[in-house]
């Protein structure tokens, strides 16, 4: 699909050379509004994801957007769970403007294996996908007076929503379907405000993928050009690579899903995720029994450390300040990122054998001088 956004406009601005007539104003009915509670809100992921409304996904290039959307679409489609949170089941549009159909399948193949499911399955639960790799993906251009109005293709892709009726959108990204200027505001909101039509109009969630500045980067807001972006929509998550703390290597496969806004509900916390078997999955799980043995095994671990370190006269401290500090020296250890463990679990992990009276400190070394160290009890 080739698209001439001057052709387009010129058309246009032919077909309003005469002022439209004035619009008769509906004001909303309320007489009933005495007589029951108000609706539910509408989520697409619950206390997440609104219905209704656009949501902006932001994330560095290559940091893993575009799965994680896949990811959504198909848990929509499947009725399953997304980032361990409830999600709205019906059918989900996907339109990538930058892979192809064999990458989307290499994409969603191990999605699909996950789920222990089919791609037959995806297409009975209605999930639809449209690529625009190297096509013109334009959904909104401003015209000569510089107002913000809908490409052939956004009418198209309202349509398709009128027929589909699906529970979720996914757009990706706004740098090919955006044609204004990311700094202007107003052309900022107008296109908000085509989203939002469409998402009325469909009665579903609209994401739409966006890559930050490295303003927008360094600052850690995650946001491109002007503040519209954030302003405009009902809720906004940012993608990130995982910064290792003091004294750990650098974990390519960990990312954090950081939920910046929610106007419709609490802003929830972020979720770290690791890159497994082709998709991305919350680290750690979510069942208490999950939690406990992750903890057992960090106690393990430090446990296991402490006594070899002992064992080669190698001391290690409590205080965090020390350049022995046992946190430090045991998470650069083969064991502990074997066991997929960050630093923040070893710290947890020696503050819960202290209070199991499983370790303690000793003091060694001249009376006038003493030093300490963590041993077993």
């Amino acid at each position: 699909m080739t698209f001439n956004a001057n052709r387009y406009v010129d058309e246009a601005l032919r077909g309003k050379q005469k002022p439209e007539p004035a619009t008769r104003l509906q004001f909303i009915v309320m007489d009933d509004w005495d007589n029951g509670p108000a609706p539910e809100r509408p989520w697409g992921v619950r206390d997440r994801i609104p219905l209704r409304q656009p949501t902006l996904f932001s994330g560095e290039g290559a940091v893993g957007k575009s799965l994680v959307e896949l990811q959504l679409c198909a848990a929509h489609v499947l009725g399953r769970d997304w980032m361990n949170a409830l999600v709205e089941p019906g059918p989900a549009i996907y339109l990538g403007a930058e892979d192809d159909s064999d990458e989307l399948r290499r994409r969603l193949t191990p999605i699909v294996t996950h789920y222990q499911t089919t791609f037959h399955e995806l297409i009975n639960g209605g999930l639809h996908l449209l690529s625009l790799a190297g096509q013109d993906a334009l959904l909104a251009v401003p015209d000569r007076s510089g107002k913000i109005i809908a490409t052939p293709l956004f009418q198209s892709i309202l349509d398709a929503a009128r027929d589909i009726r699906p529970t979720h959108i996914g757009i990706d990204t706004s740098a090919d379907v955006y044609g204004g200027n990311e700094n202007d505001r107003a052309q900022v909101r107008q296109f908000i405000g085509l989203l939002r039509h469409l998402a009325i109009t469909a009665d579903s969630s609209v994401v739409l993928l966006s890559h930050p500045s490295n303003t927008g980067i360094n600052n850690g807001t995650g946001i491109s050009g002007s503040t519209g972006w954030h302003n405009s929509v009902r809720a906004r998550m940012y993608l990130t690579s995982v910064k290792p703390e003091d004294g750990e290597q650098p974990e390519n496969d960990l990312r954090v899903l950081h939920f910046k806004k929610n106007n419709y509900g609490p802003v929830s916390e972020s979720i770290v995720l690791r890159y497994r078997n082709g998709l991305f999955l919350p680290e750690g799980g979510a069942s208490n029994l999950e939690k406990a043995a992750k903890e057992a095994k960090a106690d393990q671990c430090f446990l296991d450390l402490l006594k070899r370190y002992n064992a080669n006269g190698r001391n290690v401290s409590d205080h965090a300040s020390a350049t022995n500090y046992a946190p430090n020296a045991f998470v650069r250890e083969k064991q502990v990122r074997a066991a997929a463990l960050r630093k923040h679990d070893i710290d947890d992990a020696m503050r819960r054998l202290f209070d199991a009276n499983q370790i303690r400190v000793e003091t060694y070394g001249r009376p006038s001088r003493p030093y300490r160290r963590i041993v077993e009890c």
